[in-house]
């Protein structure tokens, strides 16, 4: 990644998931997808080996599967917000003048101390990972017994450990470097009300954090094959939307008072010509065609909205919300065709 080259503050070591992508050839949504098939064939071949289908129902084959899906969008989601981030900031960096704080400012987006994630990881696991498997696992079943386990508990409980972590420091990043984007944006100091491209990347940076969480739930939605995982779904549905909507909203939040400010100000300087125009008419001083280019700019001012989005970005987050049901239906369709096949 070269993204932080354009941010020539202190030396920039990314966190160790983003360093091994890095190393890796292609982008990480294909990287990803590697990971993931390479899981699943490790899985399938080695519950070939050691028979774990004589002890395995079809139910615990698709949660297994379902669970390495997970976790290799959860690592490749979080590696992605990582260098998304940095490369909003480093388009910004032209709006930020002659700010001496600004590099500064610009070089915090990203950085996040290895002990802090190791935490966030353990803790969501021993919260949230240890909660959901003593709720979705059967009654009069012990979830922690080993010696009870089949081979494909096994991959149950190790691929829990790992998707909750980094799912949880997805979330972590997302949420920590979004505020960062917009206290990092409340230094731009100056917009142009009548071209607000410049400021698309905040706006890109917002879309693509609601797209990354919106795909985790639907990834997440493949549990709702099974019964019994239905109770826990919808709390994280509710959460992860709600968590989608923060990630597109919480970056555009300090330009979004840059904006209103800057309206302010070109109101008040319309109000104030439209009566020195008035006066000038009056007097005889002035003509009616300086007089409507006031108002027309004044009503232009006026028409700016104070977030740099328009109709159409609410129209496709709207659309991403959608994109859930369809994996919900997707993996259906998936398990009716195990079904016929292992039958």
């Amino acid at each position: 990644m070269n993204d932080s080259a354009d941010l020539p503050a202190s030396p920039y070591n990314p966190p160790l998931t983003l360093r091994v992508y890095d190393a890796l050839p292609g982008n990480a949504a294909a990287i990803g997808l590697v990971l993931t098939t390479v899981l699943i064939l490790a899985y399938w071949v080695g519950r070939v080996l050691f028979d774990g289908a004589a002890n395995s129902s079809l139910d615990d084959l698709v949660v297994a599967v379902t669970q390495i899906v997970i976790l290799g969008y959860s690592v490749s989601a979080y590696a992605y917000v990582l260098k998304s981030m940095r490369r909003t900031a480093s388009e910004l960096a032209f709006a930020a003048g002659d700010d001496p704080g600004w590099q500064t400012a610009a070089a915090r987006i990203g950085r996040h101390p290895g002990w802090l994630l190791m935490f966030v990881g353990a803790a969501s696991y021993l919260v949230i990972g240890v909660f959901v498997t003593n709720v979705t696992t059967p009654e009069l079943v012990d979830p922690w017994d080993w010696r009870s386990w089949n081979y494909d508990l096994y991959w149950h409980r190790i691929t829990t450990v790992f998707f909750v972590w980094w799912m949880a420091c997805f979330c972590h990043v997302l949420v920590v470097d979004s505020l960062r984007l917009s206290r990092l944006s409340t230094r731009i100091k100056t917009v142009d009300l009548l071209d607000l491209r410049p400021l698309q990347p905040l706006t890109r940076q917002g879309l693509a954090n609601a797209l990354l969480v919106i795909g985790m739930v639907s990834v997440l939605s493949l549990f709702a094959i099974e019964a019994r995982y239905w109770p826990v779904l919808l709390g994280f549905w509710l959460a992860f939307i709600l968590l989608a909507w923060v990630g597109m909203m919480l970056p555009l939040r300090g330009i979004r008072k840059t904006i209103r400010t800057a309206v302010e100000q070109e109101l008040d300087w319309s109000e104030h010509r439209l009566k020195v125009s008035r006066d000038a008419l009056k007097s005889g001083d002035g003509d009616k065609s300086s007089l409507a280019e006031v108002v027309a700019y004044k009503a232009t001012v006026e028409s700016v909205r104070n977030w740099p989005f328009d109709h159409l970005t609410l129209i496709r987050f709207a659309l991403y919300l959608l994109i859930p049901l369809g994996s919900w239906l997707g993996g259906a369709f998936v398990e009716r065709g195990l079904d016929l096949v292992l039958q």
